[in-house]
């Protein structure tokens, strides 16, 4: 595979064998240069961002933290007056004498910011291009040291994973048994705008069970998320009229209603999608019949012929199965992780052609970066199948070649 495909699969597998870590972590942030790197993200996309801020920021930014985590689910992350401890349900977080706690259904260390540090690979691959490998060690860690580009491509999908790394241009430490990020240095023009790096690093030692519960200091005040929200609803003159003030996600929707309207709604979204493709005919005749037989094409898209070489649900599918075998490499998961494709919509543009709307799902959580991409599917002798150039593009987008489409 050699050494730059053997860091890919490193970091696809992240955080690998790690259990447990603890170590102390340091981030300095030139404010000035990382925000223009992340506008420079946004218009790469045909997008456009400003950052604002109240008063005259400080130039530069350097935060000091005491890091434990115990799997991607439970954590403490402390220093600088900063609280933020998960105990696998309940996640407390604030500082300055004021921390609000919360049910967590799923725990999520990437709200933290150091899931791209300590899992890198979900938000990483596809968003960077990386150069070859070379061993170094930091932190006393054997390491792949590596240099990397942000992909500036407007067909990568709304979000920009890769973000949680300031720079355009990066220069990373990868710990060579776990895949975790030890260090990174992230560059904009040339200049530095980000380092962060972890110190002191223990990994899979034993971590005192009450580093993940947290105890108030008399003098601080704690509070419910759902109370919080429900406060700034009332401060910013949001109608709660007729709203369950217990449910998080009613309080929300009002405030976003009030406070946001010009934002789409996932329906608005699906009919402006819709909106920019013209039906050329009739759509099916059976289109509940047609509809189910694409999502089952795009659900089993790995299901592979006899030949060992042909994927059967793909339109002209000969010599694909490997090369997608390959690109499954690079999504984020193991052996053991449901991996599969999600149709979200379909619009017919004639009886054997019809416009799909899909994403990824890992283990019933949604893969940002092919999150309502666009696709085909055509009916190929009295089949649905999955465009060809669909699932070429999807198997580009991880990096992986697909063989030349032979002439007929």
């Amino acid at each position: 595979m050699g050494l730059k495909g053997d860091l890919l699969e490193l970091i696809a597998e992240s955080p690998g064998s790690l259990r447990t870590f603890q170590g102390q972590f340091r981030k300095w942030t030139h404010l000035d240069r990382a925000h223009q790197a992340f506008e420079r993200q946004f218009q790469g996309r045909g997008r456009t961002v400003s950052v604002s801020s109240s008063g005259e920021p400080p130039e530069t930014t350097e935060e000091h933290l005491n890091v434990w985590l115990e799997g991607t689910s439970r954590w403490n992350i402390a220093g600088d007056g900063h609280v933020d401890v998960s105990d696998g349900v309940h996640r407390w977080i604030g500082g300055n004498g004021r921390v609000t706690v919360s049910e967590q259904d799923v725990p999520n260390l990437d709200a933290t910011g150091f899931g791209i540090l300590i899992a890198p690979g979900r938000q990483l691959l596809g968003t960077m291009a990386f150069g070859t490998p070379e061993e170094d060690e930091v932190s006393e860690r054997m390491c792949w040291k590596v240099s990397a580009s942000t992909a500036l491509n407007p067909q990568r999908g709304p979000l920009i994973p890769g973000m949680g790394l300031a720079g355009i241009d990066h220069t990373i430490w990868f710990d060579a048994i776990t895949g975790m990020i030890v260090c990174h240095i992230g560059t904009f023009q040339g200049e530095r705008c980000s380092v962060s790096e972890f110190s002191d690093i223990q990994i899979n030692e034993p971590i005192d069970e009450a580093r993940f519960t947290y105890a108030p200091d008399p003098s601080t005040t704690v509070e419910r998320r759902i109370d919080r929200l429900v406060r700034m609803a009332e401060q910013r003159g949001v109608d709660l009229c007729g709203i369950d003030r217990n449910d998080e996600s009613a309080v929300q929707g009002a405030m976003h209603a009030d406070l946001r309207p010009h934002f789409q709604t996932p329906e608005s979204t699906k009919i402006a999608r819709r909106a920019k493709h013209v039906p050329m005919g009739p759509p099916p005749v059976d289109e509940a019949e047609a509809a189910a037989a694409i999502e089952y094409a795009y659900q089993h898209n790995n299901e592979v012929a006899e030949d060992g070489t042909t994927l059967v649900n793909v339109q002209r599918g000969e010599s694909l199965a490997e090369p997608l075998k390959q690109a499954g490499t690079r999504v984020p998961s193991t052996a053991s992780s449901d991996v599969k494709m999600v149709v979200d919509d379909i619009l017919f543009l004639r009886p054997d052609e019809a416009v799909v709307w899909f994403g990824v799902e890992v283990d019933g959580q949604r893969f940002a970066m092919v999150d309502g991409r666009e696709g085909r599917a055509v009916l190929v002798a009295g089949r649905w199948l999955i465009e060809h150039a669909t699932l070429v593009d999807l198997i580009g987008f991880a990096g992986v070649t697909a063989p030349t489409l032979r002439s007929r």
